[in-house]
């Protein structure tokens, strides 16, 4: 017995020792994907935007209230074949954004595809990724940088991500780290600077040539983003979008055709709250707490182990080599 009780410290010891490296290096990388089911509504509200009335009756800057929700789901099949391709964990998701006035009117609605790195969060050039924002007008898009999320363990660093309406990529930088409602987050701001991203045909009346009936301007546009992030998950817990789009002539502003300031709902970042919540503390642990405690516990069974080993093992030595003294042979005295 005494030799088994050694045996089995160091057997379990190494059993720790092994099961650290697992948690560590298979069980983290596994959980720390994005979900390739992603089924998830986002809210988003402006209050006081001004957007431009299209109505032919009503071509005139209105003052509203915007409510935004953007859906996004899955492609689980694409995202498989992907993977398989890439040699990678990929993820193809879809969005649908609408945006609604506070009459109830639907403003514009907008649909776009794309895939990415199911653990960086970086867009992968494949899936038939696109943008769409006319009905039934799709534009083919190569995405770079971040799209959807920041990368599980995101750093303190600057991150380059995506906008699709200037489509390029616009560096995200690390301001602080915060918290919301106890949560640990990281700041971030990327800021999309004014310029001109496309044309359109417009009335002559909306951009002051009354004289001409169709007139082509420049669209410019300008956004400021914040973007307050679990670390742990990549996860956007808030944001908000300081958004501006202008016609302009010859360089002069002649509309706003949008002017609003997008946030979260605090419905919406309390959900992201309490969701994030968990998952970070778990995949924090899985990725910290969980290996580290099984690699020193392992250690020190292992140590144990031996040390009582050898403890025996000397004992056993001596006693077998321990030399007896003769007894006397009385008859001869």
């Amino acid at each position: 017995m005494r030799r088994v009780v050694p045996a089995v410290l160091v057997g379990v010891g190494v059993f720790l020792l092994v099961a650290a490296a697992l948690l560590k290096f298979y069980a983290y990388p596994a959980l720390a994907v994005a979900p390739i089911d992603q089924d998830s509504v986002t809210n988003l509200s402006a209050e006081d935007a001004i957007i431009f009335e299209t109505d032919p009756n009503f071509l005139r800057e209105v003052v509203t209230d915007l409510s935004v929700v953007n859906t996004t789901r899955g492609d689980v099949e694409a995202s498989q074949e992907a993977s398989d391709e890439e040699g990678e964990e990929v993820r193809v998701w879809a969005g649908t954004q609408t945006i609604t006035s506070d009459d109830g009117a639907i403003r514009s609605q907008s649909r776009d595809r794309a895939a990415f790195d199911a653990h960086t969060g970086e867009a992968v050039d494949c899936c038939g990724g696109f943008s769409e924002s006319e009905e039934d007008v799709r534009v083919e898009v190569q995405r770079e940088g971040l799209i959807y999320k920041f990368p599980f363990g995101t750093e303190k660093e600057t991150y380059d991500w995506w906008d699709n309406t200037a489509a390029t990529t616009v560096p995200a930088e690390f301001v602080e780290e915060t918290d919301i409602d106890g949560l640990t987050v990281y700041k971030f701001e990327s800021v999309v600077p004014a310029g001109v991203v496309g044309t359109r045909e417009v009335p002559g009346v909306i951009v002051d040539e009354p004289d001409e009936e169709n007139v082509e301007a420049d669209v410019s546009y300008a956004n400021k983003r914040t973007f307050w992030v679990e670390p742990v998950t990549g996860a956007i817990i808030d944001r908000t979008e300081e958004q501006r789009s202008i016609l302009e002539i010859d360089g002069e502003e002649r509309a706003i055709t949008t002017e609003a300031n997008l946030s979260y709902t605090d419905e919406q970042v309390l959900e992201n709250v309490e969701e994030y919540e968990s998952k970070a503390s778990l995949l924090g642990m899985v990725n910290g707490l969980f290996p580290l405690v099984a690699l020193i516990l392992g250690l020190v069974l292992i140590g144990l182990g031996l040390f009582l080993g050898r403890r025996d093992t000397g004992g056993s030595a001596h006693a077998g080599g321990r030399s007896v003294t003769p007894r006397k042979d009385v008859s001869k005295v």
